[in-house]
């Protein structure tokens, strides 16, 4: 393993991007994101701005074939930043909280809508919207310390597409008992379920990601070509934004009710 690392580290390009403790590195192919935010990577209208500059950066890159998200801390995504939830709560048509809200939910669209294929890499937590972020992504691995939570116990009505891409990523039975009976999915589960293609012990997680996403070749127009290709396929199920929009009434509802 030291020296796959070693012989991937020789070929990386270095130059790193940061920006709401959100940063990039190249490793050959691979275009990689590393998420560091505050508040265990709280979803934020600056941590969806970040993701989506990231992304396009990505995908302007002729030698990138893939992107990996992975987290720097014990945390993947902790959901919805509550500072802005209370806030958004207090008056959910104000402009700007509309808006704030509206920028996460399109960050989950456009990575459902990327020119290259995209891989989570999920290690510890991962709570009720922070699991959109994952199910967004074309393949997820998971940490054999991963658990994820969606909005059960929140108290909050799903959001930004979440039942659709649960619904469409996992088996019926594992999106029921997270959707409406509010439990927590662990590794091996998340394998069974459809949730992730595979868990590996928390030391690999990084390394089996960038193997991974190497796979994808070095061939950058056939794989975007490729990529587009699929997502048509995909797109046989409702949009990603008429989910949003599925839920999104609601969803403010609950927020004012919970937290307002």
């Amino acid at each position: 393993m030291a020296q796959v690392t070693e012989a991937v580290a020789s070929r990386t390009d270095r130059a790193e991007s940061e920006s709401s403790g959100i940063s990039s590195r190249r490793d050959d192919t691979v275009f990689v994101i590393t998420l560091d935010a505050p508040r265990r990577n709280a979803l934020t209208p600056e941590f969806a701005d970040a993701i989506v500059a990231l992304l396009e950066e990505a995908e302007s890159d002729d030698r990138v074939t893939a992107l990996v998200i992975r987290s720097a801390g014990k945390s993947f995504c902790s959901g919805a930043d509550l500072e802005m939830l209370t806030a958004v709560a207090a008056d959910p048509l104000q402009e700007a909280n509309f808006r704030a809200i509206g920028k996460i939910y399109s960050m989950f669209e456009r990575l459902q809508d990327a020119r290259i294929p995209t891989l989570a890499a999920v290690s510890g937590t991962v709570v009720g919207a922070g699991v959109n972020l994952p199910l967004a992504c074309d393949l997820r691995i998971v940490a054999d310390d991963a658990r994820i939570r969606g909005f059960g116990k929140a108290g909050v009505h799903p959001g930004g597409g979440h039942l659709t891409m649960l619904s469409r990523h996992v088996s019926s039975a594992a999106a029921a008992a997270i959707a409406l009976f509010g439990q927590e999915m662990n590794a091996e589960q998340a394998v069974t379920s459809g949730f992730a293609w595979r868990s590996v012990p928390t030391a690999e997680l990084n390394q089996v990601a960038l193997e991974i996403a190497a796979g994808a070749g070095g061939d950058g127009k056939l794989t975007r070509e490729v990529t587009w290709t699929y997502r048509a396929v995909q797109e046989a199920a409702p949009t990603p934004r008429a989910a949003v929009l599925l839920e999104r009434a609601p969803q403010l509802w609950s927020m004012q009710r919970r937290l307002g």
